[in-house]
């Protein structure tokens, strides 16, 4: 079905059921604030790097703000002003008044979300994961180490069965954080304020999805990571009509079909990080999703969206080179595999037709492959590549390297193979010295340019030094 401004978008908030009447494409952020006055939630950066304006949606993390309306239909949403309705979560916030994790308080909303999500996963609330679990909000006044201390301390009360982490701390009351549009169940639909958006359309399944493309341009939205932002700063054409893919879980899953990984274009980078067959089989896609981001991306971005999206910077298109993948594409004229070495053709653009979608990708998994990862950014988390790595080989009973696949990324107008490197390494083994020479053959084959992220010699030099290191890593594993 089409949705335009006026359908009825059915879902809850803190427990409150609510139908929002307004375009689909406008932003669960602004529906939150401007729409039902839960301005807790606080809006930020508007990209998806700040965390202000996180919630819990289906008990996971995400960005408000890039998440569109029509994609909470029949979802469970859960901001600040509802944290307290459950005494656990109350306890966090105690925690934090009471370590003095707060000072302007901006942050302090989507902290807490992002909290309230790593206290019901239930995972150890060691340093290193709590600060991961952090690592999508940003705070210019407390600084992290209180933060992570409160975190550590309402959860380490709670296994002490005292919740709020310490004596003279109270849990925090539904009094405390009450809902500000008020307490009752809505039974009539809440008016969302109007705006320029595209009108969205819901195909209920893939082929309906094929068909909408057929019959008119469409702009494919999945996870939103990349689309609601060209949304926000205009750089999408509103006439031109969404197509939201977010529900078609013929889209979904990960599996092995005759020796080779098979994902879902749908497929998560949480879902890659949490999966057991790829962790299994080709690891370095579930190190490369741990990069991306942080839970907040994680849990919308998508491995079709990044294909797609053809960033020179994308993730995951090195490593889609470096293993001989297979994008495959579908229309209502039928599905056809592209190689990814013919897949992106330039700066962001691919070998789709207009009325394709991704439907998914096939990753061989050919016995004695290694693959390596590296990514190069300005920090280690929620950082966009200055320059990415990849490489696959397979190593002899000599211990040479065959099959060789060396793929760079943010080094050109696409991700792209270095051929003259891969020959040089083919039939070698690593050492030392091939590491120093393999450095310098890659520096020379690649033609960067500089730019706000990086200079053309920054790039030459740190792609040699990546690459020399991974070749160091299988002398010296």
């Amino acid at each position: 079905m089409s949705v335009a401004a006026g359908a009825a978008v059915r879902f809850s908030v803190n427990g409150h059921a609510v139908v929002a009447d307004g375009p689909g494409s406008r932003r669960l952020l602004d529906v939150l604030r401007e729409d039902l006055g839960l301005t807790g939630t606080k809006e930020g950066c508007g990209e998806g790097e700040c965390g202000a304006c996180s919630v819990l949606v289906d008990g996971r993390v995400v960005d408000s703000c890039l998440v569109p309306l029509c994609q909470i239909d029949g979802c469970d949403v859960r901001t600040i002003e509802g944290l307290a309705d459950d005494a656990r979560l109350g306890s966090l916030r105690a925690a934090f008044l009471a370590s003095g994790s707060v000072q302007c308080g901006f942050c302090t909303p989507g902290m807490l979300a992002s909290a309230a999500a790593f206290l019901e996963s239930g995972t150890a609330p060691t340093d290193a994961a709590v600060r991961e679990a952090i690592a999508g909000n940003l705070c210019r006044c407390t600084g992290y180490t209180k933060i992570v201390e409160a975190i550590q301390g309402a959860i380490q009360g709670e296994d002490a069965g005292a919740p709020g982490g310490g004596e003279g701390e109270r849990t925090a009351t539904a009094a405390d954080l009450s809902w500000a549009a008020g307490t009752d169940d809505i039974g009539e639909a809440v008016p969302v304020a109007p705006s320029r958006r595209p009108v969205v359309a819901e195909p209920a399944t893939l082929a309906e999805a094929m068909r909408f493309l057929a019959a008119s341009p469409h702009r494919p939205v999945a996870g939103g990571t990349d689309v609601m932002v060209a949304l926000a700063s205009g750089a999408w054409d509103d006439a031109v009509p969404l197509l939201d893919l977010w529900g078609l879980d013929e889209l979904r899953g990960i599996r092995i079909e005759n020796d080779t990984l098979v994902l879902g274009s749908l497929t998560t980078y949480a879902d890659l990080r949490n999966s057991v067959l790829v962790r299994e089989h080709v690891p370095a896609l579930a190190e490369m999703a741990a990069a991306v981001g942080a839970a907040q991306i994680q849990n919308r971005g998508t491995l079709g969206g990044n294909v797609v999206n053809a960033s020179p910077a994308g993730d995951a298109l090195p490593l889609l080179l470096a293993t001989d993948a297979e994008i495959v594409a579908g229309s209502v004229r039928g599905e056809r595999p592209i190689p990814a070495t013919a897949f992106w053709t330039g700066y962001r653009r691919t070998a789709l037709q207009p009325d394709e979608l991704v439907v998914r990708i096939r990753v061989p998994l050919t016995p004695g492959r290694q693959t390596a990862f590296r990514k190069v950014g300005t920090r280690r988390a929620q950082a966009i590549a200055k320059a990415s790595i990849a490489v696959s080989w397979r190593q002899g009973p000599d211990g040479a390297w065959h099959d060789v696949r060396v793929a760079l990324g943010a080094v050109a107008d696409r991700a792209i193979r270095a051929p003259r490197t891969e020959a040089w390494l083919e039939g070698r083994r690593p050492s030392a010295e091939a590491a120093d020479e393999a450095a310098r053959v890659v520096a020379g084959e690649i033609a960067p340019i500089d730019d706000v992220r990086s200079t053309a010699e920054y790039r030459r030099a740190v792609v040699g030094r990546v690459l020399r290191r991974i070749v160091l890593e299988a002398v010296y594993p």
